[in-house]
């Protein structure tokens, strides 16, 4: 998918929800170098990294878009932090869906001698689905780690 890098500050961090494995966020307001803003609707983010995601921070921000949901990957603050944090969950799902749908085809042919419609189609999508998701991972902690030289200038 894609992911991009944002510098400036964080004005407004509004969270939605906090699970265990991550936290979402219903909009976050940068205030960009150049002074305009950019709004991040609908954005997840590892708890390590959103932890990070209040009001006043400064630093190069690393985002992501996926399938069907986008984040923030990454944070290099002003003060010298390095926050990296990508969840995997969405892999996970998907090699689980791939399992039970082949499973379940497999069991559904030799015990009926036909595949159930939903499963099928589940076995087929959850494939690209896993490679997309395993993508944008990789492709995240790529620009994490080819940035891993800057450093934000003080305020």
């Amino acid at each position: 998918m894609a992911t991009t890098i944002i510098d400036g500050t964080i004005e407004e961090a509004v969270i939605k929800r906090r699970r265990k494995l991550g936290s979402v966020f219903t909009r976050i307001l940068f205030r960009l170098d150049d002074g305009t803003t950019k709004t991040w609707a609908k954005a997840v983010a590892a708890n390590d990294v959103a932890d990070s995601l209040k009001p006043g921070t400064r630093g190069r921000f690393y985002l992501y878009t996926a399938i069907d949901h986008r984040g923030i990957h990454g944070l290099r603050s002003a003060d010298g932090r390095e926050i990296y944090g990508f969840g995997k969950q969405n892999e996970i799902v998907s090699l689980v869906i791939f399992v039970v749908s082949a499973l379940t085809v497999a069991l559904s042919v030799a015990a009926l001698g036909d595949a159930p419609l939903l499963a099928a189609i589940l076995l087929v999508l959850s494939i690209p689905m896993y490679f997309l998701y395993r993508n944008t991972r990789v492709q995240a902690e790529r620009q994490f780690q080819a940035d891993a030289g800057y450093r934000p200038p003080a305020a």
